[in-house]
């Protein structure tokens, strides 16, 4: 308010009218964004909630046709008699011989081709002990079906048949190409027929170093296939179809593997288990419409994502798909463990990898469904749509989130599009603003100039005192009260100087100046000053036998000479009290030899006596005491105003004084060893002085100074260090002595 107060009412009628037409923009301006934003923000949660709802819908589809057709396979006459065929070819195996060069041949698969690349995604070296098949069927397939298969890694499901002349090669031959060409059609990863009774895998389609072995006992008993497996055993009835979650599967060096498995029933006797492994990229098709987001609503960053319980992903982030690069960057960012986004890079995937503990996926686990805006697991600022996945034997969640930034990119464009209509509004307010004001203020303005010109002709003021409104009724008032005010300014300004100059009269200059500012206590220490104490004798017997106006007259005249002797040696003339002179040197205005400056003032104060004796026929005589020191000064009183002067300084000036005789000058031990050169003291006796016991005194007497040394300020300076005597002046005092 009181920056406001200062402006002028031009000013003010601008700013007004300007907050006035602002405030209203703004107001206007902040409703319509509001409700914009909300609006948008209620769209982009009911499109994130409408895809998430139907990727969910179509995930649950997913999943429970593919229990339907699990346990339709296992139904299936083909797949039952393709179970018996295989269990009885695969213990007809138990007989073969294996030829040590198959060991090796074997061995060398694994040392070569399957640790090679396992041991870029496991800590620590594999070791052949721990994943060699042990049972005689197991290493007699893996030689035919794996070592021995010319077909390269990940094809070796192309081998049909072995050409061994086994049983099995001949089962083998009949059902693998129906089978091989089943999982494509309903794109699964791979189909696997198990013994139910000993775990053994007696076929599987792509030949991964998992067909053949045992899963109770074998080197893949720990694996989530194994866990499907004995689901189906302890739980064996018709259609009662087990799934397991997504773990690291080493026989797919360490990709995510998920299995679903039913029982085979032959007639009443239950003879093998079916089991799938989950196809990633079909759920994952699913997720990402095809990697069609845009086409799903969900723009440039909007996702849709599963997360387990773990709270890990259950499916591919769409940001490892699109940018690899990018993706990596943002996890290294939040502080992702190196190991894992190693993992992520080699295995191409993040399912099981990217953790993605955030409020949305903690709701999403606990059953709740719902929307909110938080921070996604790339610590970006999402709008995050969440629930739960109905998925039996899978506590799973799903998500769908869009960045922020986007999502708010409508917003973002109107806030651009409203910042440019209120600047153009604003520049237009201005103008029309200062043609308003200028139009009200410019009579105020005439009649200030007017007030102004008091005496002087102004057409424009004749015009506004002439017109018919308040403005004219002012302008007469403003007239009248100019006039008043001309006459009332020059009358202070009289008194102004009037006063200064009284100040002047008692007051040193300086201090004149600082009350002129406002000080209110002004006192000072002045650390080097020469005082002078003097006293006029004669002045009594003066008074005596004159009138009291010659005497006045007298005195004036001699002060004014004293004084014109202190100015010539800038000594200042501070108090005169009857007989007593004070004078004091280097207090307004420092000097360096304000000592000498002072005894000089002394010595021609008594010249000046000397010379108005002679002129007037009177007898008066000086006597002084000078001692160098610090001082304090200041106004005493508030109601009388009195510069007064106090310390040790002055006290033992005067006690000098006070012993001083007619027409000499006693000083200090000290002030004498400063001018001892320059002057010619005599030893005088001790005084004593209450601070400081007896004091040894000098006394210099008029035509006692001893010559001064020649040529003493020969080459100074002397106005550089303050000294404004001249050459003559030093003459002038010695023959005054």
């Amino acid at each position: 308010m009181l920056i406001f107060n200062r402006f002028s009412i031009k000013s003010k009628i601008q700013i007004m009218l300007l907050m006035a037409s602002l405030g209203s923009i703004l107001v206007v301006g902040y409703l319509s964004w509001s409700k914009i934003r909300g609006a948008i923000e209620d769209k982009i949660y009911n499109q994130l909630t409408s895809v998430r709802t139907s990727k969910a819908y179509q995930i649950e589809s997913y999943f429970k046709n593919m229990r339907h057709h699990v346990e339709t396979l296992c139904e299936d006459r083909m797949v039952v008699a393709a179970m018996v065929e295989f269990n009885r070819a695969y213990r007809e195996l138990d007989q073969q011989y294996i030829a040590p060069e198959w060991n090796a041949a074997s061995e060398d698969y694994y040392k070569k081709e399957f640790f090679s690349r396992l041991s870029k995604v496991i800590p620590g070296e594999p070791d052949i002990e721990t994943y060699r098949p042990y049972t005689q069927p197991a290493r007699y397939l893996q030689y035919q079906y794996i070592a021995k298969n010319t077909n390269p890694v990940g094809k070796k499901d192309e081998l049909v048949d072995a050409q061994d002349g086994s049983e099995y090669s001949k089962f083998h031959s009949k059902y693998h190409p129906i089978f091989r060409n089943l999982i494509k059609k309903f794109g699964y990863y791979d189909f696997f027929l198990i013994n139910f009774k000993t775990g053994e895998v007696a076929y599987t389609v792509y030949k991964e170093t998992d067909f053949g072995t045992n899963l109770e006992k074998g080197p893949y008993k720990e694996s989530n296939l194994a866990e499907v497996v004995a689901a189906v055993q302890k739980s064996p009835d018709r259609g009662a179809i087990q799934i397991v979650d997504f773990k690291p599967y080493r026989p797919s060096y360490m990709a995510p593997a998920a299995f679903i498995a039913g029982p085979i029933y032959n007639g009443p006797h239950i003879v093998g288990i079916l089991a799938i492994q989950l196809p990633v990229d079909e759920i994952n098709n699913v997720l990402t419409g095809n990697k069609n987001w845009k086409q799903d609503g969900l723009g440039n960053t909007g996702e849709t994502y599963m997360i387990g319980s773990d709270m890990l992903m259950r499916s591919v982030s769409r940001f490892l798909i699109e940018d690899p690069k990018g993706y990596q960057a943002a996890l290294k960012s939040i502080g992702t463990p190196e190991s894992n986004m190693q993992l992520i890079e080699r295995l191409g995937t993040s399912i099981l990898l990217q953790n993605v503990n955030t409020p949305s996926a903690q709701a999403a686990i606990a059953g709740i469904q719902g929307t909110t805006i938080v921070k996604d697991y790339r610590g970006r600022t999402v709008l995050s749509s969440y629930g739960p996945l109905k998925l039996e034997g899978l506590d799973w969640g799903i998500i769908a989130e869009m960045d922020l930034s986007e999502a708010y990119q409508p917003v973002y464009a109107l806030q651009r599009d409203l910042f440019i209509a209120t600047v153009i509004l604003v520049l237009l307010i201005v103008y029309l603003a200062n043609v308003a004001a200028h139009s009200f203020v410019r009579p105020l303005e005439v009649m200030i100039a007017g007030a102004r010109k008091v005496g002087e002709e102004d057409p424009s003021f004749e015009e506004v005192l002439n017109s018919r409104n308040e403005f004219g009724d002012l302008a007469q008032l403003v007239k009248e009260m100019a006039h008043g005010v001309h006459n009332q300014t020059n009358l202070l300004a009289q008194k102004n100087r009037e006063n200064e100059a009284l100040l002047l009269s008692i007051l040193p200059s300086k201090v004149v100046e600082r009350l002129k500012k406002g000080e209110e206590r002004i006192a000072d220490r002045i650390e080097q000053v020469t005082v002078i104490s003097a006293t006029i004798f004669g002045l009594t017997k003066l008074g005596a036998n004159r009138e009291v106006g010659e005497v006045a007259d007298l005195l004036n005249e001699l002060i004014d000479l004293l004084s014109q002797a202190a100015a010539n040696h800038d000594v200042e003339m501070f108090k005169t009290i009857g007989e007593r002179y004070i004078a004091v040197c280097g207090l307004s205005k420092p000097r360096l030899d304000h000592s000498k400056r002072s005894v000089d003032f002394a010595l021609e104060a008594m010249d000046v006596l000397h010379n108005f004796n002679n002129r007037f026929g009177i007898k008066l005589s000086l006597s002084a005491g000078i001692h160098a020191g610090a001082v304090m000064a200041g106004i005493i009183g508030t109601k009388k105003l009195n510069y007064d002067l106090w310390g040790e300084t002055l006290a033992l000036a005067n006690e000098l004084n006070a012993h001083a005789e007619p027409n000499t000058i006693r000083v200090t031990q000290d002030l004498r060893d400063r001018l001892q050169d320059l002057y010619s003291f005599e030893k005088d006796k001790n005084i004593k002085f209450e601070e400081k016991g007896n004091l040894t005194t000098w006394v210099l007497r008029k035509g006692g100074l001893q010559d001064l040394i020649e040529n003493l300020s020969f080459g100074l300076d002397m106005d550089d260090w303050g000294i404004e005597e001249s050459t003559n002046e030093v003459e002038t005092n010695q023959s005054n002595i």
